[in-house]
């Protein structure tokens, strides 16, 4: 019936592993600016000073830098979620094409390697 590929789906192992390899840049990336966000706020403290604007946003502070962070978070987490996303279908293709040998982009590292 010719080939199998015309009847169904090509999957590109090599690319979904490659933009996995990438994703795992980005997760990196993310991590280290959401360092330094979190080494600014430490560092810089009540921007604002002692009037009363800097009295309002020293109560609040910790809950804006607090959201700011938790959304660093969230988003590496979606990358990640991404990543092995991506590694997973080039495995399931590649075992459903019956090729053995998964790759060389299979890391199954831990989903936050700082912890979260």
């Amino acid at each position: 019936m010719g080939d199998t590929r015309a009847d169904g789906y090509l999957a590109v192992f090599s690319g979904l592993r490659s933009r996995s390899a990438q994703l795992d840049d980005s997760v990196e990336h993310a991590w280290e600016l959401k360092d330094r966000l979190s080494a600014v706020f430490a560092r810089e403290g009540n921007p604002l000073g002692d009037d009363q604007y800097g009295a309002e946003l020293e109560k609040n502070q910790w809950i804006i830098e607090n959201g700011i962070l938790v959304a660093f978070d969230e988003y590496i987490a979606e990358l990640e979620d991404l990543r092995d996303g991506l590694r997973a279908s080039a495995t399931n293709y590649q075992a459903a094409e019956g090729y053995g040998d998964p790759g060389y982009d299979t890391g199954d590292g831990p989903a936050y390697p700082r912890g979260g």
